[in-house]
């Protein structure tokens, strides 16, 4: 604590010594990304339309058809990304910068408490993150941004609120943002809430292999039995302005319970309060142009119900803390910093498969580009000590403590063929210690029905990636590819022993040798341009193999090859869209894994645009699944109990003032 109060000296001090400039502010640019995307080969931003278009209950499946992300998909409440074909704790989700500090990576059921009416942009990092953001991000970043906390004054009222319903789960979801600005003081809240039945699907829940091995009766039918959501967010943030920097604190409260699919008579009550702190200072000369520090303090809770009475209760209270120096020299530029994330975990309960632990990581990093004519050369590098201390229980035994010290690099090259062409090829080493999950686990868990055993004897996971990027963009032709590996010494996985214990599936912690590759493509090409509206041409596509190197098997939960074709037309305050995915089947599944169908999504809207002199009103129709079709994501373990949402239609209106 006393290190934390110390650096919040540092860093807030030059803010306050710059207090008389406050009469004429310098609106300087800054970095929207809260970080260094710009030097990231492949990275999709959504916001505004865009987001409101894909927008959806979790983060997960309102990213799940960007190309290289699919969902976790453990119901319609609790999905989390998965970027080419990696999950769990090797996608960092992040909040503004900072990781969400919640359960979501203990289990697959555990929801992120972040709701995303409430969001405003949404950063995807394909390919391994870890110098920045830590050795979870060897597979990816998800970047959630909000606008508690303003970096520039804005005089006066603005607001925005949004309002939409759904037939496939009878829902109602509306949010509200409201801003004020006076005196170089930004004030701000925003709440949201949910109410969500249970989810109707076309047919049978269960697959049709499924209910042949495993009769049921009655079999559930037309929809998912335990998939509805109730929800509720509040927000406040305020901020000060200064003429080289900011200050601003936030508050945030998110609470839902949610039906968790695999277990009807299982639910789960979540809350989560959490404070977050950013400051920025610009010095008026030197080489660091920008100090930044952030800091984020979480209390979360989440109770598993079992008919009503709490069976298991789960609790992580922490704190993630970044200091960034941000340097520009002549053809050099970069950013250094340290990062800390330091958490109690704890799981209460007769039924409680993870030990209580206290949890901390500490490390410095440091990337730097330097720019020569058409050639940029970017390098870095990065050190994490991790602790772990498993506490004593009669469940779990004695307190064990494990020590880890890992190493990330990075070399990569951009060369411009011209402003718009650029070909980006990275190289990176990354070392993951794993969790106490991972070493500890040792019981039944029932919202998920597996008993996970971990291993405490594991090692550090250690990772080399290569990826190669080529992009494209003009006013109206956009497109970006990328292929890439991965390959995997002592990869952790989660897979099934084939037995069971008391009847449920018994599941271990093991290590193999794994290779990841594959390739993913985004393009958007403007067809039509005049008089008569615009017309836009969508192609995605991504695929990824998954093997373990060790004896040839394939590694579970990997999706198919995916390819997206859409259109998009405009026209004055018109705008309408239809995109279908073709999802192949699967046949290169892991050992005691099941083959999924392919299948064909379809989605069609459309949206009106009124604009007034203080105002904006979108008036907006969306139907998902047009043609009610049967869909089972391979990349869920639930893909035999829960299907894809069947045909929702979607009717809402979004304001701003």
């Amino acid at each position: 604590m006393k290190t934390f109060i110390f650096f919040l000296f540092v860093i807030c001090a030059p803010l306050f010594a710059h207090e008389e400039k406050l009469e004429s502010i310098d609106v300087i640019e800054r970095e929207e990304t809260q970080g260094l995307i710009d030097f990231v080969p492949s990275v999709t931003k959504l916001k505004g339309p865009e987001l409101m278009k894909k927008r959806q209950t979790t983060i997960g499946e309102t990213l799940g058809t960007e190309a290289g992300v699919q969902s976790t998909s453990f119901g319609p409440n609790a999905s989390r990304p998965v970027i080419r074909g990696l999950d769990g704790d090797r996608i960092r989700v992040l909040q503004n910068g900072l990781g969400t500090l919640d359960a979501s990576t203990q289990s697959l059921d555990h929801a992120i408490p972040v709701d995303t009416l409430t969001i405003d942009q949404v950063e995807i990092v394909r390919g391994p993150m870890s110098l920045l953001y830590g050795s979870s991000a060897v597979g990816g970043v998800v970047n959630l941004l909000t606008n508690r906390i303003h970096y520039e004054f804005e005089e006066g009222f603005f607001s925005k609120f949004l309002f939409m319903g759904e037939s496939v789960n009878q829902g109602l979801s509306s949010g509200a943002h409201l801003n004020y600005g006076k005196n170089n003081w930004v004030f701000h809240f925003d709440g949201s809430t949910r109410n969500l039945g249970d989810v109707s699907v076309p047919g049978y829940a269960h697959s049709r292999k499924f209910r042949s091995t495993n009769p049921s009766s009655p079999e559930p039918k037309d929809e998912i039995p335990n998939s509805f959501n109730k929800q509720d967010n509040v927000a406040l943030g305020v901020s000060r302005i200064f003429n080289r920097g900011h200050l601003g604190l936030s508050y945030n409260h998110f609470n839902t319970l949610y039906g968790t699919v695999a277990d009807e008579e299982v639910s789960i009550d979540m809350t989560q309060n959490r404070f977050e702190f950013h400051s920025e200072y610009r010095p008026e000369s030197g080489k660091i142009r920008k100090w930044k520090m952030k800091s984020a303090q979480s209390d979360y809770f989440h109770s598993e119900l079992e008919g009503g009475a709490t069976g298991t209760r789960f609790k992580n209270k922490g704190n993630e803390t970044r200091i960034e120096a941000l340097n520009k020299n002549g053809d050099w530029n970069g950013v250094s910093g340290i990062h800390t994330q330091i958490f109690s975990f704890s799981a209460d309960g007769e039924e409680a498969f993870l030990p209580s632990s206290d949890n901390r990581k500490l490390s410095a990093f440091s990337f730097q580009q330097l720019s020569l004519g058409k050639n940029a050369l970017r390098f870095g590098g990065r050190i994490e000590d991790h602790f772990i201390h498993k506490q004593s229980s009669e469940e779990f035994g004695s307190s064990d403590k494990k020590g880890f010290l890992g190493y990330n690099a990075s070399l990569g090259h951009c060369y411009d063929f011209s402003k718009k062409n650029t070909l980006e090829t990275s190289l990176s080493y990354t070392e993951r210690a794993p969790t106490f999950q991972e070493l500890y686990s040792n019981g039944e868990h029932v919202a998920t029905g597996t008993f996970e055993v971990g291993d405490s004897g594991l090692k550090k996971e250690k990772a080399s990636a290569l990826e190669v990027t080529f992009k494209k963009s003009t006013d109206d032709h956009h497109f970006t590819t990328s292929v890439y590996s991965q390959v995997f010494e002592n990869y952790i996985s989660l897979n099934p022993t084939g037995g069971d214990v008391s009847g449920v599936p018994e599941y271990l912690y093991e290590q193999v040798h794994a290779l990841f590759y594959g390739v993913d493509l985004d393009h958007k090409k403007g067809l039509l341009r005049g008089k008569k509206g615009t017309l836009s041409l969508i192609n995605k596509f991504d695929y990824v193999r998954a093997k373990n190197t060790k004896d040839g098997n394939n590694l579970p939960r990997i999706s198919p090859g995916r390819f997206t074709v859409g259109f998009e037309f405009e026209k004055d305050q018109w705008s309408m869209d239809i995109e279908s995915m073709y999802v192949a089947h699967q046949t290169k599944v892991a050992p005691e894994e099941r083959r999924t169908d392919d299948y064909i999504h379809t989605n069609l809207g459309s949206t009106y645009k009124l604009v007034g002199n203080l105002y904006s009103l979108d008036l907006f129709v969306r139907v998902r699944n047009i043609f009610d079709v049967e869909a089972r994501n391979h990349v869920s373990t639930l893909k035999e109990l829960a299907p894809l949402p069947g045909r929702n239609f979607i009717v809402g209106a979004q304001a701003q003032f």
